[in-house]
């Protein structure tokens, strides 16, 4: 992975960072309930440690991705979207979508891309059952190849890295 397009905090992709975390955490909940399990002043113990997964997983991200990144330190942001929906196989992401002059950002379970427009070799957006997806191919191997939300905004901001996308193409055919 090029450090130029990603900054992430886990080595694994955002489903494979995701199910590792839960597995670690649920061994590290096992772990402390057979250690700590006789003692009758832990009985609760199993509330504590669901608590820490819950931060772990769900909240933790969400404050991590609302950090100014690597990439939105020397550029200026034009929109910024926060959803709910597919990424790299992960369904059910909190993720967010900022879009600057020069690409957009998708910032996911402690993971953190940037997508020049330049880069993009085809962009298309497919209208499913209840939402929309956004399909890009890129040069830049292990950034996640597609996005999809039911959220109307998203559409919106879809249209837009397509347009964006196509103007950038024909910019540098000329």
């Amino acid at each position: 992975m090029d450090k130029k397009y990603s900054d992430s905090l886990l080595p694994l992709g955002i489903g494979g960072s995701f199910f590792a975390m839960l597995v670690l955490m649920l061994l590290a909940g096992t772990l402390v309930g057979v250690l700590l399990g006789d003692l009758q002043e832990y009985t609760q113990l199993g509330g504590v440690v669901l608590l820490v997964i819950f931060v772990v997983l769900l909240i933790g991200p969400m404050l991590y991705n609302r950090k100014r990144s690597i990439f939105e330190q020397e550029r200026s942001v034009i929109d910024v979207f926060d959803g709910f929906g597919t990424l790299q196989g992960l369904r059910g992401a909190f993720f967010r979508l900022i879009i600057y002059n020069e690409g957009f950002e998708i910032r996911a379970f402690y993971h953190r891309y940037f997508i020049p427009f330049e880069k993009i070799k085809q962009v298309s957006i497919e209208k499913g059952l209840i939402g929309h997806r956004i399909n890009f191919v890129t040069e830049i191997i292990g950034i996640p190849d597609y996005l999809a939300s039911s959220d109307q905004k998203f559409q919106a901001v879809a249209l837009h890295i397509q347009k964006e996308t196509l103007s950038q193409r024909a910019a540098s055919a000329d």
